[in-house]
């Protein structure tokens, strides 16, 4: 399976999760990889079985959760029908930035298979069963 995983960094906790998803997708059996929002690869996307979307949750510690960056997130071409994963990175509470971030690739015509936030402490122990669970949903 060819697996893209895009990733849109501010502080760099993003990027290394995207690459955590890549190395656990390879890990896997499978081919990956790893691109930035700004850096894409428009014949790899069109390929691919399965792609990662993922940034980080802005807003306040306790309300106003949503997706960073969505002006980015939103060029990313159309994913027609592509099977996707949203992901996110916070630090402390990531309300519901991650089903808002879901929202948007359904609008972009993804079939978003799962969305989740990953604490951005913690990214070695959340990625695997993410991977691991995106994986096990994915029509190939």
């Amino acid at each position: 399976m060819k697996v893209v995983v895009i990733h849109q960094s501010r502080t760099g906790n993003t990027r290394r999760a995207a690459e955590l998803i890549g190395g656990a997708v390879e890990a896997a059996g499978n081919s990956a990889v790893v691109r930035s929002a700004s850096n894409l690869d428009y014949k790899e996307l069109a390929q691919a079985d399965l792609v990662f979307v993922g940034t980080w949750v802005d807003g306040l510690i306790l309300f106003g959760h949503r997706p960073g960056d969505l002006a980015r997130v939103r060029r990313i071409p159309p994913l027609w029908d592509k099977q996707v994963a949203a992901f996110m990175t916070h630090a402390v509470n990531p309300g519901d930035a991650a089903d808002k971030l879901a929202a948007v690739l359904v609008e972009r015509g993804a079939r978003v298979l799962d969305a989740r936030s990953l604490h951005r402490r913690h990214l070695e122990e959340e990625v695997p069963a993410f991977v691991e669970g995106v994986l096990t949903g994915v029509d190939v």
